[in-house]
């Protein structure tokens, strides 16, 4: 520190004080000087000028550094290089360092050696390091970083667990090391083990305990003999005292140059001032963890640990221990600082002659060490800076040394009483941390009773310092005194600050810790000798318990735990008080009059008597007063407890001092029940049962505490009827006298004139007791025992309640929960007083849906036979019945209805049973309920929105009561249900699908198990055929022959009028409802399908209409609505062909087909077939009496399934049967037949019955084709065989008769109809293939007839869908065959031309009605097959708005071939407009994308759902296909063209984007985004979509959007700028540079390398040159051997972000010249959406046009316009200059005209258009 400037105005004691700090802090040790020599005053004045000799204190000289091991015992040469760089860092300050060569030296060296293996010779190598980490054992075990000190206890440990090292360790430490070096080695690791840090100390200790030992030496184990152990005590006691030196000495700072210091001239009598921080301060960096102070407090808690251990090694004979290692104590060990030099040389001596005990307990007399009780800066018992100040663990660490301590060495710690006893006792009461007193108790309470005296050692201490205080001069008392040896104990006591600070102690509530400290005061107070209260003060008692209330009147007990505090409070206050009642009578007269009065004035006896008096008295009516007024809180038994364990102790000391005490405690209970007001209800109740348990009966105590129980009574009796008859009643004192008789009830009604009174009272205000105090009336009836009196009672109570219905709530909810508390006698009953009243509650609530405080109540009232009758209970029960059942069936019908109005019956009736344990309790409306409940329980949760807590209850409910009912009322319930259900499942207009209702059943086992649900639930199989029957049999359209061949012309049925239907929520009908249900049910039980194999016939019924429904979405279905999905439609036929495959298994069975044919036959009975063999034969039975469409379609489900397994004579008896029925039921014989021509082997009779058919023809006239030739053609159908089999259809001349028959007929005058013809085209696609290699007229008939059908079919008439699909199949293989057939294909091609035209004509067709059908798709499907390679000259610019609307079909099969041929139109499209506009050069050519086009292109999309309209979504994805074909081929002012519509519509940013970014998942944020990691955006095969894959959408509209961004940047640009949503655009931004950017960036170089693109960039002095790896393109011109360039470069997220154009070379160009072409460049790329190529061709054309001397044009430096690629060709009629017309007037904002306001020529400033 810098020399003062002045001398300072301080004493010499306070510079000397300030001296020592100084010397502390730099790591000096702190020396206390020899007092100076008292002299007497006045005798040294003569040397008063003499200058004070200065003392220079000389700091702990801190030890040298210890040269490392390394380096004196040449292990640098012998050691591995890494482990000489690791021990090297073990060296180091940084404390990172050292831990990376600690963790390096146990990972790399320790833990391989311990493994052994092939590290087994390390431990050769480990075991000569050694010396080097025993070096290294002290600044390591005590670190300031505890990382540091964990790690190197960890690496100890480890060592040591290496048999070899551990022997070689201990070696070095018992032989080897010095002294100095053992002491620091083993003090430091004792101290480890120590630690302030658990971790640590655990892994030291564990080490230590392991391998250290006091007992007997080993080769594993270290002894601590008499060399080692008094090294490890001297190191252990130096680091208590003076841990910073400790540190410092094991530490020493590094060495450093010394700095030569200038010369200074003068006197030369300064001293020389050693600036200490220089030398020893350390960098913070190596002590970053902890500061000074927590170091020493670390080290000192290690110290005291190592201390403890120590001395609980002590044997029984402590004697023994000390000399057993000959200990040579403290004559090195013993400060300076801390004794007295002449007590430092005597203690010097004693050790040198021999060791005693008290040489060995030495230390632990110095004051100094004991500062560490001291929470304070200053103790006052010792001159020094307190060890524990500020540091709580330091503290807690002293208090258990001194615990220690009494308890081992108590027989011989008496010379250390004066030393501790000022420590123990100035520190113990002014402690403020809670966990250091938590420490100090039990130390503090063992050392008090073991040494009292210690009172009395404080208090003369004290003394004789205060008479030394005044002796000596100020200034030269610099130094502390110290305690004498043997404190005077024969003086009289003086006052001591011991007891004044435990006095405060007191009054602060035990310093915040009444719960641990009350319990300890008594036993303090024990221990204080009288003479230190008596001298404390003039009133010592009174004093005393007077700092004992000051902590109630302080408030400082008003803790969490305040109840508990008090409580330990009163307890303490009361136990001192006897305790002092007890020494006042015990000791002598004297001592007892000082204990009152102190020691003034002399006494007589009867004043002292007086004064105990007074004193219990006193303390009594204080006790009494704080409990009842509250702030003493304190629990009534607690005080009752208390009060009557010291009355009691009172009355065994002395009677009469027990009476005094009684007659202040009856006075203010009486008060206390006579006040107004009382702030503690319970508490004379309380008390005085308590005084009556505690008391001994049958004793004075005893009983006047029955007389005093007996008078608050009257008291209180008459206090209540004061107050019930005054106008306002105080309810709180009230209540509080009610506990009062509650509590003392038997004395109330054993007297009969008390008795008396109470009746009358409870009488004459029934209503105002029952209103403003309830208990007092509960309390009545509970304890009188009249029955007579409590009935009548009770109903004026009763009566009461009705009458005030407004406050039935209140006064209800009191009675009833002493009913339920059984608190009101079981004999009271009700007789109709509250029946009325409990109706109208009940019915608000049911109506009005109240709150559940006044549900619960009507729950427990009806609950409650006391307050109503039975009839009128069951009454109430009926109406919640009646009104459940009813709320339940709004619920079911109406979908607005609410589920809240359950709440209040459910809350009802699960109180009424008690949560239904007792389910009797119900009674009858239980039979009612039950079944609702179930429904509620299980069913309404199926289709309504139940809230959790609701449900849970009806389900408990439920549960409940089937547990408790009988079998006779479950089977009832079971009845009920299966009712209600099964009216459920026929009923529309509920709201349960039948898969709900058949859920319900499986939910609940009691319900399940006793229901056959085929027939409780589902109708009859006879209700089901009425059903079927009463549905039309016949298809819904005729168009469904398209698919299916049994579906006979419109003229061979009669169709049914429309029929209305009601149908359900789903969509379906009555009988769709049912078979649904019935599907459903049959698809899980097996079992159950098997057994029923008749409802197969209701299950294909059921398929069929789902299946014309769905081809026929806009058809009008008999059993769905327009609002059933297809997804309900597909489910249907799903799991109707799963459970046909499963039934009809069994038709694989041999002869299973003979037994069907016969039965049919009528050659055996039909009684001995299984299931499937008895529906067949139904099924033609039912046929033969009517037949129908119908039946026969579901006939050839069945058979399509049967006639795999069939073998020919099989086929051949099915033939039969058809033959045998075909009169009486010609549909289901067409079945048949087409059911063994397609799924059967060929039979003799089938190719029997062709021959037939074909040769019948012949013999019908025209007059009848339409009747028996419309029959006989449908059977030849359905009889040809499939076209790719072997079987002959008919025989060559028979086919050519047949089709002279068809032209007779054609040619006839007979009206032939639409239907002949459709089945002729039919049987002409089988006859084809066998008459292709026959000339003749059947050919021109074939064609005529397809051209006719052709002519008369139109997609907007579904009749004609049949013959038109029949058409274009024979077109189809028509082209086939001639494509083999020379002269065929002759005769063809004159009429394919003009097919071809109608067929192109019938694809445009765009319908009338925007529907869908299957007929249509396959129509359209058929017709775009055949113009897929439609010729050129069909193809026209119209084609494409013609055809678009294509894509948008229905069938993705149509849309695909739409698509491809959409292609070719839209490429047909671009070429047409570039050649007109290449030829406008007028410019009024406007270029427009087709109206029809962007009609679909403006479609709003159902967002919600794509996966559900997948056709519509793929449609509209096709329509932006084509769309971006349109820009295929297309130059730059088509282009823009398209663009600047496609601007203006916003159709990118409001149409396609969002519906590409929901497709591609990135409104959710780019961590949801659709993956394209594994596809490649820039390709996509139409052939491979699949519609159920909803990947196939999502990668096409990935596809979309490449070509979006490839084909429209600009677009997708500008959206991105003017987007609002950050985080749309962010994941916008990071999917596109990701997965877009790279292969759009590749796209754009290929273009440049492509071929097709250089003859755009090609010329005699053009280059191009392409940097891939840059992503940049450099167009070069040469003119007299110099190089233009210009440089276009592609960002890496392109087209986000613009293309940087940059000029390499521009010579011989003007700079505004260069810098347009550059500008042009840009707008063609940045704005115009177009390519490198595109921006590149207008540069070398500009440039090209410029250097062969053509004019630009004067307004935009271009030869070439960068709008339209248009040439100046608008000339100014003065000045002749031309100019572009976009930049004169065609662009829209940019152009001359517009900027310039005028017509003028930009340069000559004339009318362009006239010339003036």
């Amino acid at each position: 520190m810098p020399p003062p400037k002045a001398k300072s105005s301080a004493s010499a004691a306070t510079r000397k004080k300030h001296a020592r700090k100084a010397a502390a802090a730099h790591g000096g040790a702190e020396e206390f000087q020899e007092p100076k020599e008292k002299k007497p005053k006045g005798k040294d004045k003569k040397n008063k000028k003499e200058p004070r000799k200065k003392v220079y204190i000389l700091p702990v000289k801190p030890a040298p550094i210890q040269p490392d091991p390394l380096d004196t015992l040449g292990l640098v040469q012998k050691l591995p290089p890494e482990l000489l760089v690791v021990l090297r860092l073990l060296s180091k300050k940084d404390a990172t360092t050292k831990r990376r060569a600690l963790e390096e030296l146990q990972t790399s060296w320790i833990s391989k050696a311990r493994k052994g293996g092939e590290d087994e010779d390390l431990v050769y190598t480990l075991h000569d390091i050694i010396p080097v980490w025993l070096h290294h054992i002290p600044t390591l075990f005590l670190h300031p970083s505890r990382r540091i000190r964990l790690l190197g206890v960890g690496l100890h440990a480890s060592l040591l667990l290496i048999s070899d090292l551990r022997k070689e360790l201990f070696f070095q430490v018992r032989e080897v090391v010095t002294s100095d070096q053992a002491e620091a080695i083993l003090g430091a690791w004792c101290l480890a083990v120590h630690d302030v840090d658990r971790q640590v100390s655990s892994y030291a200790r564990e080490s230590w305990n392991k391998y250290v030992t006091t007992a007997e030496a080993s080769e594993d184990r270290l002894l601590l003999d008499e060399t080692l152990f008094p090294r490890l005590w001297e190191f252990v006691q130096k680091t208590v005292l003076d841990p910073a030196g400790v540190y410092l000495y094991l530490n020493p700072p590094q060495p450093t140059l010394p700095t030569p210091a200038a010369s200074r001239k003068g006197s030369g009598r300064g001293t020389p001032v050693r600036k200490d921080e220089e030398a020893i301060s350390r960098p913070k960096a190596d002590e970053d963890e902890e500061n000074e102070v927590d170091r020493k407090a670390r080290l000192r808690v290690g110290a005291f640990g190592a201390t403890e251990w120590v001395l609980s090694g002590c044997s029984t004979s402590f004697v023994d221990y000390v000399f057993v290692f000959k200990i040579n104590l403290f004559h090195a060990c013993t400060d300076a600082k801390f004794t007295e030099p002449n007590k430092a040389k005597e203690k010097g001596k004693a050790t040198e002659e021999s060791a005693s005990i008290d040489d060995f307990l030495a230390p632990f007399a110095n004051p100094a060490l004991w500062s560490s009780l001291y929470h304070g800066k200053s103790p006052p018992f010792v001159g020094t800076e307190s060890f524990g100040y500020a540091q709580p663990v330091v503290r807690r660490s002293a208090w258990s040394l001194l615990q220690m301590l009494v308890q081992r060495c108590k027989e011989h710690i008496k010379p250390l009483i004066p030393a501790l006893s000022p420590a123990v006792l100035r520190s113990a009461w002014i402690e403020p941390d809670t966990l250091v007193r938590g420490a100090m108790w039990q130390p503090l309470l063992i050392f008090l009773k073991e040494f009292p005296n210690a009172w009395i050692i404080e208090a003369n201490l004290e003394r004789d310092e205060d008479e030394g205080s005044g002796s000596g001069e100020s200034d030269d008392d610099g130094g502390a005194k110290a305690p004498p040896s043997k404190p005077s104990t024969t003086a009289p006591a003086a006052s001591s600050h011991a007891y004044t600070e435990f006095l405060q102690f007191l009054a602060t509530g035990c310093s915040g810790s009444p719960v641990q400290g009350y319990p300890t005061v008594l036993v303090i107070l024990s221990t204080i000798p009288p003479s230190i209260i008596a001298s404390s003060s003039s009133h010592p008692l009174e004093d005393l318990f007077a700092s004992f209330w000051a902590a109630v009147d302080a408030r400082v007990l008003n803790s969490l735990d305040r109840v508990a505090a008090s409580a330990a409070f009163l307890s303490s206050v009361l136990e001192c008080l006897v305790f002092f009642v007890r020494r006042l009578l015990t000791v002598s007269p004297e001592q007892a009059i000082s204990l009152v009065n102190g020691q003034g004035e002399a006494q007589t006896l009867s004043d002292a008597n007086a004064a105990i008096k007074g004193l219990v008295q006193g303390q009594i009516s204080r006790t009494w007063e704080e409990s009842s007024s509250g702030r003493l809180k304190v629990r009534g038994r607690d005080a009752a407890a208390s009060i009557a364990r010291t009355l009691m102790s009172l009355y065994k000391l002395r009677p009469d001092i027990f009476e005094q005490a009684w007659i202040v405690l009856a006075d203010a209970v009486q008060k206390t029940v006579k006040a107004e007001a009382d702030t503690s209800p319970g508490l004379v109740s309380d008390v005085l049962n308590g005084l009556f348990k505690y008391l001994e009966p049958k004793s004075a105590p005893g009983d006047a505490a029955r007389d005093l129980i007996v008078q608050v009574v009257r008291t209180a009796l008459d206090q209540c009827t004061t107050l019930l008859e005054a106008e306002e009643v105080r309810r709180e004192h009230v209540a509080s006298l009610a506990a009062i008789l509650d509590a003392f009830g038997e004395h109330v009604f054993g007297d009969a004139e008390i008795a008396m009174r109470v009746d009358n009272l409870i009488r004459q205000q029934t209503h105002r007791v029952l209103v403003t105090v309830p208990s007092l009336l509960l309390l009545y009836l509970k304890h009188r025992e009249d029955e007579a009196i409590g009935s009548a009672v009770w109903h004026l109570v009763l009566g009461a309640v009705a009458e005030h219905p407004d406050e039935i709530e209140s006064t209800l909810a009191v009675l009833l929960g002493a009913t339920e508390n059984k608190s009101l006698p079981e004999y009271l009953k009700a007789q109709g007083e509250l029946d009325e009243a409990a109706g109208a509650l009940l019915t608000e609530i049911l109506s009005n849906a109240t709150d559940a405080e006044r549900t619960g109540l009507v729950c427990r009232l009806l609950g409650s036979p006391a307050f109503i009758t039975g009839a009128c209970r069951e009454n109430l029960l009926r109406s919640l019945t009646d009104t459940f059942i009813l709320y339940f069936d709004n619920v079911i019908h109406d979908e607005k209805a609410s589920l809240h109005v359950f709440s209040a019956p459910l809350e009802l009736i699960r109180g009424l049973g008690g949560q239904v344990e007792d389910a009797a309790s119900l009674g009858p409306a239980l039979s009612s309920l039950l079944p609702y409940i179930f429904l509620v329980a299980f069913l309404l949760p199926q289709f309504a929105s139940v809230e959790q807590s609701q449900q849970d209850i009806v389900k408990t409910l439920w549960d409940n009561a089937v547990s408790t009912i009988s079998e006779e009322t479950k089977r009832g319930t079971v009845t009920v249900v299966k009712h209600i259900l099964r009216g459920l499942l026929v009923d529309c207009t509920a709201r349960p699908t039948p898969q709900q209702i058949l859920r319900t059943l499986s939910v609940s086992s009691h319900v399940s198990s006793d229901i056959d649900v085929l027939l409780d639930v589902f109708p009859p199989p006879e209700e089901m055929s009425m059903l079927l029957d009463a549905l039309p049999s016949i298809p819904l359209d005729s168009s469904l022959a398209v698919v299916d061949p049994l579906v006979p012309p419109p003229t061979l049925y009669r169709p049914n009028d429309a029929i209305s239907h009601v149908v359900d929520a789903s969509g379906l009908s009555k009988y769709a409802r049912v078979i649904h249900g019935l599907l459903l049910y049959l698809v899980e039980d097996r079992h159950s399908a098997r057994e029923n194999v008749w409802a197969l016939r209701h299950l294909f019924a059921l398929a069929l209409y789902a299946e014309e429904y769905k081809n026929l979405p806009s058809a009008h279905s008999p059993v769905f609505s327009r609002t059933v999905p297809r997804s309900v439609l597909q489910g249907i036929l799903d799991k109707v062909q799963q459970v046909a495959t499963y039934l009809l298994s069994s038709t694989a069975e041999e002869l299973w087909h003979s037994k069907v044919t016969n039965a049919l036959l009528a050659q055996s009975a039909s009684d001995g077939l299984d299931g499937v063999g008895q529906l067949v034969a139904d099924l033609v039975n039912r046929a033969r009496r009517q037949d129908n469409v119908r039946t026969s379609r579901i006939l050839h489900a069945i058979l399509q399934h049967a006639l795999g397994n069939a073998t020919k004579a099989d086929a051949d008896q099915w033939m039969l049967v058809a033959r045998k029925i075909e009169k009486l039921a010609p549909h289901t014989s067409l079945a048949i037949v087409f059911s063994v021509t397609r799924y059967a082997p060929e039979p003799p009779r089938l190719d029997r019955f062709r021959n037939e058919l074909a040769a019948g023809t012949l013999g019908i006239p025209a007059s009848k084709a339409n009747s028996e030739g419309l029959w006989i053609l449908r059977n030849l159908a359905a009889a040809a065989p499939d076209p790719e089999s072997d079987v002959i259809f008919l025989p060559q001349l028979r086919a050519v008769n047949l089709v002279k028959a068809c032209q007779q007929w054609i040619t006839s005058d007979e009206d032939l109809d639409e239907e002949v013809q459709s089945e002729m085209t039919l049987v002409f696609a089988h006859l084809a293939p066998i008459l292709q290699n026959v000339p003749g007229a059947h050919w021109d008939l074939v064609f005529d007839v397809v051209e006719n059908n052709l002519e008369d079919a139109s997609l907007n008439d579904s009749s004609t869908y049949v013959t038109l699909s029949r058409t274009l199949r024979l077109f189809i293989l028509i082209e086939d065959l001639v494509s083999t057939n020379k002269a065929l294909r002759a005769v063809w091609d004159e009429r394919r031309a003009a097919n071809l035209a109608l067929i192109r004509d019938l694809v445009s067709t765009r319908l009338e009605i925007d529907e869908t059908s299957t007929p249509l798709s396959v129509c359209r499907e058929l017709a775009l097959q055949i113009v897929q390679d439609l010729p050129a000259s069909l193809i026209s610019r119209e084609t494409l708005s013609k055809m678009c609307h294509l894509v948008m079909d229905g069938s993705t099969t149509v849309q695909r071939m739409a698509y491809r041929l959409l292609h070719g139109a839209a490429k047909k499209y671009t070429e047409d407009l570039v050649i007109e506009a290449a030829v406008d050069v007028e410019g009024t050519m406007k270029i427009e994308l087709p109206i029809e086009l962007l009609d679909i292109l403006q479609r709003n999309l159902n967002l919600e759902n794509p996966d559900e309209t997948g056709s519509e979504w793929f449609g509209y994805l096709l329509a932006w296909m084509v769309t971006l074909d349109l820009f295929t081929d297309a130059s730059l002012k088509v282009k823009s063209g398209y663009i600047d519509q496609i601007r203006d519509l916003d159709l990118v940013g409001a149409h396609l984007l969002p519906t590409l970014f929901i497709l591609l998942d990135l409104y959710g944020g780019i961590a949801k985004t659709f993956k394209l990691d594994i596809w490649d955006v820039d390709e996509f095969y139409l052939d491979y979509y699949a519609t159920d894959s909803p990947i196939s959408l999502r990668l096409l509209a990935a596809h979309v959007y490449y070509r979006t961004l490839l084909l429209l940047p600009s677009l997708i640009r500008t959206w991105l700028a003017e987007c609002r949503d950050r985080q749309l655009s962010t994941a916008v931004a990071s999917y596109t540079s990701k997965h877009f950017s790279p292969a759009i960036i590749r796209t754009e170089l290929a273009r440049v390398k492509d071929p097709n693109a250089a003859t755009e960039l090609s010329g005699e002095n053009v280059t191009i040159k392409v940097a891939s790896v840059v992503n940049e393109v450099t167009a070069g011109f040469t003119v007299d051997e110099q190089q233009l360039e210009l440089t276009v470069k592609l960002p890496a997220d392109w087209p986000l972000h613009t293309i940087e154009v940059k000029d390499s070379k521009h010579v011989g160009v003007t700079d505004d010249r260069w810098r347009a072409w550059e500008l042009g460049v840009q707008q063609i790329l940045t704005f115009r959406s177009g390519s490198i190529v595109d921006g590149l061709s207008f540069f070398l054309k500009n440039v090209t046009s410029h250097f062969e001397g053509v004019a630009e044009c004067a307004i935009c430096y271009s030869v070439v316009n960068a709008t339209d690629g248009s040439l100046p060709r608008k000339p100014c009629k003065t000045c002749k200059n031309r100019f572009h017309a976009a930049c004169l007037y065609k662009a829209r904002e940019r152009c001359w005209f517009n900027t310039s306001h005028s017509s003028s020529c930009p340069l000559c400033r004339s009318e362009i258009m006239t010339g003036k």
